[in-house]
Formats: structure tokens, sequence, C-alpha cells
């Protein structure tokens, strides 16, 4: 174990509101044999009572197979399907979603103890990346917030939408029928863009920023809402045809990288794909851990292998790489708590797997440790 993150798991207790200590507060209460890991040793909190292992801290907690969480990573960002990477490492299609999920989590705790106290002093663009989950009946987007500078996901929301377009007399009996059941109140582009845009309040240099959008009229709208709100910035927006080309002069560059990036290497958005998501909260799920292989791990700048720049997205945004060092050593082997971190409003909703969806509730439970 690392003994720079131990601490009591028991939120109520003194012990869990820091990461380590000089006190000696726990000591050893035995140990307990497991098929996967053999001899896992017990501790006892001396303040609470509470006990745990070895085991709660890691990604690994409560598995039944001990799993490579960095090939599984690897796996995820690498364009495969969750079908194939369950193939490879000979599991079910359950045990990687449920695997996906703690990755997630780790990712969505990275991304937003990274940017702590991180004041964002670059242009920005926003935009949504459009795909569909479980039928054309269903189109999402996935509206981002990039760096035009430095090409970093700050953050990302998804919105729904009936199908849209020039439709036959079948396909409009089939929408009634779809949409039939289907409330989607509170997921739409403007409660969702605004959700992202909130984002901004309080993190940006002088209380200002530059905005760059497509000429979408729900962004302008949003915007003129959220003016003079608590902490918001003054924001100067450019708005851009999406109609122009997408070269590197466009001050939409940004986003339409990250829409190839999407495309590219996560299989659910690629065109005519047989891999598109069933179920938009594991489509999210996956989207998390790319942001933060994006972010954090991914070479800003690859031409070919010898001139790949040790550059990171991040580099030109202040973070502390000796608090990111230490996450990033802890992310693919250690479980995070999300209390130990204040998440943005709608990573808080993706970790707990409640977004706004016209789908009803959770297909999956999830499970309690999470919440910790």
């Amino acid at each position: 174990m690392n003994p720079e993150y131990f601490f009591c798991p028991n939120p109520e207790c003194i012990y869990s509101k820091q990461l380590s200590f000089r006190e000696k507060w726990y000591r050893k209460h035995g140990y307990h044999p497991s098929k996967a890991f053999g001899n896992v040793q017990r501790y006892i909190c001396l303040h609470c009572g509470k006990t745990f292992s070895d085991q709660t801290f890691l990604l690994n907690y409560y598995l039944k197979i001990k799993t490579d969480f960095r090939k599984l990573m690897n796996q995820f960002n690498s364009s495969n399907s969750s079908c194939f990477i369950a193939r490879e490492n000979k599991m079910s299609f359950e045990s990687v979603r449920i695997r996906r999920d703690r990755l997630a989590r780790n990712a969505l705790f990275l991304q937003s103890k990274a940017l702590e106290g991180i004041e964002i002093n670059e242009p920005l663009a926003a935009d949504g990346f459009e795909s569909y989950t479980r039928s054309k009946y269903y189109p999402v987007n996935i509206n981002i917030l990039m760096g035009t500078r430095t090409d970093f996901l700050y953050y990302f929301t998804e919105s729904h939408s009936r199908r849209k377009g020039k439709t036959t007399e079948a396909q409009k009996r089939r929408m009634e029928y779809e949409y039939e059941d289907k409330s989607f109140a509170g997921c739409t582009l403007t409660p969702q863009f605004r959700t992202l845009m909130s984002f901004l309040k309080f993190r940006c240099k002088n209380n200002k920023c530059i905005l760059n959008t497509d000429e979408h009229k729900t962004y302008a709208t949003v915007l003129k809402r959220l003016a003079g709100s608590e902490g918001f910035p003054e924001v100067e927006h450019i708005q851009t045809s999406s109609g122009k080309p997408r070269t590197g002069s466009n001050p939409n560059r940004s986003v339409n990288y990250m829409d190839m990036l999407y495309r590219k290497d996560i299989p659910n958005h690629r065109r005519k794909t047989t891999c598109f998501a069933k179920n938009d909260r594991n489509m999210l799920s996956r989207m998390a851990v790319y942001m933060v292989s994006h972010n954090f791990y991914k070479p800003r700048r690859v031409t070919d292998k010898a001139r790949q720049t040790k550059e990171k997205h991040y580099s030109e945004l202040g973070i502390d790489e000796r608090k990111l060092s230490f996450w990033k050593n802890l992310f693919r082997e250690y479980r995070f708590f999300g209390s130990k971190v204040k998440l943005p409003e709608y990573f808080s909703k993706v970790w707990r797997r409640i977004s706004e969806t016209p789908f009803g509730d959770n297909w999956y439970p999830l499970p309690k440790f999470a919440l910790q």
C-alpha cells in the first residue's frame, strides 16, 4: 500500500478528512483469505472502529478476478469494442462495464483534482459532437469545452433530442411509438449547454474569457441568460459558420480536432458502426476515460516516432506537477473516493450514473462503495 494514500474510509471519522496522518490511528486486524489476491491484510480504525483492508483502496476492490487496469485503459482508448475487450481479457461484457465505470470515476476525480485552483487563461471553443445511442431515433450531442491553444478538454455534457430531418410515413409511425413514454425534459441542448457554460464560473482569469462557437442560436441565448450571474465571466462570444473549412485557421479548430479523435478512437462513434452505444451512461463513462487519456497522457504533438513531444495538453495550464504526478501514479491502480474532491455538477452526475436521459432510471445499480 502507498502510505501517502491511507485513511479511514468512514466519511464521518476525523481520520478520513485527509490522506495520511503522523499519529497512529489504526492497527492491524487480522486478514481474510481470497482466491484472487491471497491473504489480504485487514485494519481497524482506533477512533471509529471501522474495519477495512488493503483492497479497500485498490481498483481491484471487490473483484473476483485480478485485473490489469493499465492494459484495460489502453484498450478502451484504442478503438476496441467492449465485446472485443471482453474476449481479449476472457471476461463477460458486464465485467468490462464494471471495470470501465471504475476507471471513469477515477478519470473524473483526476480531472477535477488537477484543475483545483487553476484559472483558465486561454481562448475557448465549445460545440456539440453528434452521435446517437440505442438507435438513430435517439441522436445525442456531446457538448465539449476545449482550450483553443492547448487543445485541453475542460468539460463535457450530453444533450438528447428527437430525430430530425425528412422521414417516411413508416418512420413517422415508428417515432410516435418510440417517443410515446419518453421525456426529454432537462436533457435538451439548452439546459445542457447552460450546465457546460456554468463550468466557467469563478474559473476565468480576470473574470473574462473569449468563447468560439458556431452560429447555433441556442449558444447566444444561453450566454445572454447567464451574463451577470454570480461568478460568470464577461464572455466575448465569437461565432463562426460551421460551413467554413475545418482547417487550422478555423477558430473552432480545437473542437473539430476533438470530433475527429472521437470518431477515430471510440468505436461508439465510428461512421456506420455496429458498436454504437446501447446505454448512454456507459458511453459517458468511456468518454471520461478518453478525456483523461487525452489531457494527461497523450503527447500534445505527434508527427512521427522521432518527433513526438514530451509536452502534454495540460502543460501550459500551471498545474502543480508534484500533485498531478502523485495522482497519476495512483490512477490505474488505486480507487479514488468522491468525498476527496469537489466534482463539477455534471461530472458528479456521470459519477453517480444519474445524468439526464429520456430512458428513465439507471439500468445498472451503482455499488454503495462508489458513493464514498
